[in-house]
C-alpha cells in the first residue's frame, strides 16, 4: 500500500527532510503541508517580500532541492493563523484525503503547536469515528533544541529598526547639544572673558573704543578713542603706574616671574582653551584654573597696590568670570557623566542590532536553520524530553496506568507541588526582592484557596497541549495506550519509557524541566488574566 509523507514545513529544513534522507521514512509521496499565506509554490525567494514570505519561500526551495531525485514533492495548503475550528476542518479534511491513497506519516517536528494540535484531533476524530484504522496515520516529531519561529523573527526586524532609529536619534542629539547647544551655554562664559578683557585694558590705561558696543545701561560708557588728549593721557599714566608698582614696599618678596607674566597673554590662552573645549556632552580635558589663578596672581602683583574705580572694577570682572566659569564647567561635568553610559549603551545596542541585522540578511538570502549534518535518529528512546512530554512520562511511571484525564490532573498538581516550592523559597526573602514569578508562587504558597483556584486552571488549560504531548510520547515509544472493557483508555509508559525513568534522577531533572514548564504555564495564566 502506498505510503503518503505529509511534512509541516516551518522554517527548520533540517528536522523536515532527516526522515526522509536518512531513510527512517520511506514514503511514496511527499507533501510540504504549508500556511495559506505562504508565497506560491516555486516562487523564486527573491521576489518575495522580506520577513516571513521570504524567509518560508527560501525553507520551502531548500526542502525541495534537497529531496529532488528521491521523492516526488508537492505540496499542500492549510490556514495556519485560522481559528482552531476551521484549522482543524481543513487538517480533517487534508488527511482524509491523503488516506484515501494509503498509509499516511505526518512529521510534526517544524510545526506551530496549535497546528500539532490539530493533526492530533484530526486523526483521533477520524479513527475514534471509524473512518480510519489506527495504524493508518502515524504521526512523527524529531526533538531538536532550536525551533526557529517566523513571529520571533519578525520580532526580531522590528527590534533592529528601532535600535537603529534610536542611534540615529541620539547622534542627532549629540550634534545640537555639541553644536548650537554648546555655542549658547558657553555664551555667558564669552561675554564675562570679554568684559574681563575690557577691565583689565581700564586697569591698565589703555582705551578700548569698540569693546563695550552693544552693552546695557549698568556697563560704564565707551571711552573717547586713544587719539584723544584724556586718552593719551590715561594710557600714559597706566603704564607709569605699571612701571612703578615694582618699587611700591619693594622690601616684600618678588612673585614668581611665570605667576606675573602677561596677563593678556593668560586671557588669550583661556580664549583658546573655550574654542577647544566646545563639546557640551564631553568631560573638560583640561582645567583651566590654574590659568585663571596665573591672571589673579598677576593682576594681584601689577594693580594689587591700587583702590581706584577701575582695578575695583577689575577684580569684580574677574570674580564674575570665575563664578562663570564654575558653573560652565559643572554644566559640562553632569552633562557628561549622565551622557557617556547613554552613548557607550548606543554604541554597543548598535554593533548588535549591525550582527543581527546581517544575520537577517543571511535568513533572506539562504533560509533559516538548513544544518549540515542528519539529525540522529535511532537514540530517541533516551533523548532529552520537552518539558511537558517529561511531565506527563514522570507521573505516568510514578503509578498504575492512568486516564488522560487523570494525567492532565496529575501534572496539574506536579505543577503546583513545585509552585508551592518556589512561594516558600520566596518568602522567606524580603518582599521587594520577589519577581512577578515568585510573587504569584507565593500566593500559591500562602493561600489553599488561590492553589486550588490555579491547580483546576492548569487542569483546563494544559488539555490540548497535553494531548500533542501524549502523541509525540507515543509516536516516540515512550507511551502506549492500554484498552479497558470499561472506562476510558488507560496511558502506560512502555519499556523504553521506564528506562527513561529509572535512569532519569527526576529531583534534579524537575528543577530545571518542571520550572521551565511552570513559568510558561504562569506565564499564560497571567496573560489570559490580563485579557
Amino acid at each position: 500500500m502506498p505510503t503518503t509523507h505529509l511534512s509541516v514545513l516551518g522554517l527548520d529544513v533540517q528536522r523536515v527532510v532527516t526522515p526522509l534522507e536518512a531513510a527512517v521514512a520511506d514514503a511514496d509521496r511527499v507533501r510540504l503541508v504549508r500556511d495559506e499565506a505562504d508565497p506560491e509554490q516555486g516562487r523564486d525567494p527573491d521576489d518575495c517580500a522580506p520577513g516571513a514570505p521570504r524567509a518560508s519561500a527560501h525553507a520551502a526551495k531548500a526542502v525541495t532541492e534537497r529531496l529532488a531525485g528521491r521523492n516526488a514533492v508537492d505540496e499542500a495548503r492549510l490556514p495556519f493563523t485560522a481559528s482552531f475550528e476551521e484549522l482543524y476542518a481543513a487538517t480533517t479534511d487534508l488527511l482524509r484525503g491523503a488516506a484515501a491513497d494509503g498509509d499516511v506519516q505526518v512529521n510534526l517536528a517544524g510545526a506551530p503547536p496549535q497546528v500539532a494540535a490539530a493533526f492530533y484531533a484530526a486523526r483521533t476524530a477520524l479513527v475514534d469515528g471509524g473512518e480510519l484504522d489506527r495504524g493508518t496515520v502515524s504521526l512523527l516529531t524529531i526533538p531538536a533544541t532550536d525551533r526557529p519561529d517566523l513571529a520571533a523573527i519578525d520580532d526580531l526586524r522590528s527590534l533592529v529598526g528601532d535600535v537603529e532609529a534610536a542611534s540615529d536619534a541620539f547622534d542627532e542629539f549629540r550634534r545640537v547639544s555639541d553644536g548650537p547647544a554648546a555655542a549658547a551655554v558657553a555664551r555667558p562664559l564669552r561675554i564675562a572673558l570679554s568684559d574681563l578683557r575690557d577691565a583689565l585694558a581700564d586697569a591698565s590705561g589703555e582705551s578700548r573704543p569698540n569693546s563695550r558696543a552693544g552693552r546695557t545701561a549698568g556697563a560704564r560708557g565707551a571711552r573717547s578713542g586713544s587719539d584723544s588728549p584724556l586718552g593719551a593721557m590715561s594710557s600714559y599714566v597706566g603704564r607709569a603706574r605699571e612701571q612703578l608698582v615694582d618699587l611700591v614696599e619693594s622690601e616684600d618678596p618678588r612673585p614668581d616671574p611665570e605667576d606675573t607674566r602677561d596677563p593678556n597673554a593668560v586671557l588669550d590662552a583661556l580664549d583658546v582653551w573655550l574654542d577647544g573645549e566646545s563639546r557640551l556632552l564631553a568631560s573638560a580635558e583640561d582645567d583651566p584654573h590654574e590659568l585663571v589663578a596665573r591672571f589673579r596672581t598677576s593682576c594681584e602683583a601689577r594693580f594689587g597696590k591700587f583702590e581706584d574705580r577701575a582695578t575695583v572694577e577689575l577684580f569684580e570682572s574677574l570674580d564674575r568670570f570665575e563664578a562663570h566659569l564654575d558653573a560652565y564647567l559643572d554644566a559640562r561635568s553632569q552633562l557628561s557623566a549622565a551622557a557617556g553610559p547613554v552613548a557607550e549603551r548606543t554604541t554597543e545596542l548598535s554593533e548588535r542590532a549591525a550582527e543581527a541585522a546581517t544575520s537577517l540578511s543571511a535568513l533572506d538570502d539562504s533560509g533559516p536553520a538548513t544544518g549540515e549534518s542528519a539529525l540522529e535518529l535511532d537514540g530517541h528512546a533516551l533523548s532529552p524530553l520537552g518539558d511537558l512530554e517529561a511531565a506527563v512520562l514522570s507521573v505516568l511511571a510514578a503509578g498504575p496506568p492512568r486516564s488522560r484525564p487523570r494525567t492532565r490532573r496529575g501534572v496539574a498538581a506536579e505543577l503546583r507541588e513545585r509552585a508551592e516550592h518556589h512561594g516558600i523559597v520566596a518568602g522567606a526573602r524580603d518582599d521587594e526582592t520577589w519577581s512577578a514569578f515568585d510573587s504569584f508562587c507565593v500566593g500559591v504558597a500562602r493561600d489553599s484557596v488561590a492553589g486550588d483556584r490555579f491547580e483546576k486552571r492548569l487542569s483546563n488549560a494544559l488539555a490540548p497541549r497535553l494531548d500533542v504531548a501524549v502523541e509525540g510520547l507515543t509516536a516516540n515509544g515512550f507511551v502506549t495506550t492500554r484498552e479497558r472493557e470499561r472506562g476510558r483508555d488507560a496511558l502506560e509508559p512502555t519499556d523504553a519509557g521506564r528506562l527513561w525513568a529509572s535512569t532519569t534522577d527526576w529531583e534534579s531533572f524537575r528543577e530545571t524541566v518542571i520550572d521551565d514548564l511552570l513559568r510558561d504555564c504562569v506565564e499564560r495564566d497571567e496573560g489570559a488574566a490580563d485579557a
